[in-house]
């Protein structure tokens, strides 16, 4: 079983919110990590990150189109090489 750190939202609630919302809270996510990494704290950006990648699964489980679904793996791509 994984242990999620978003857990009310990995039980349910992260399907019930629309995308936009989805993309606004991954995106907070990613401000945090470039933010701590930029504050030279990488403890705390590795968490953010963490935090960051397990949204970007959770909205990767949810009802998405297939330009979407393409859009996001293709961010979530992106934010791993570039972090």
């Amino acid at each position: 079983m994984k242990k999620y750190q978003h857990k009310t939202l990995a039980h349910g609630d992260w399907n019930k919110k629309p995308f936009l919302e989805q993309m606004a809270n991954i995106g907070s996510e990613v401000y945090r990590a470039i933010n701590w990494k930029n504050k030279g704290n990488g403890k705390y950006a590795n968490m953010a990150f963490v935090r960051s990648l397990e949204l970007f699964d959770l909205t990767k489980d949810s009802k998405l189109t297939y330009p979407q679904l393409k859009e996001l793996l293709r961010m979530r791509e992106i934010w791993v090489d570039f972090f």
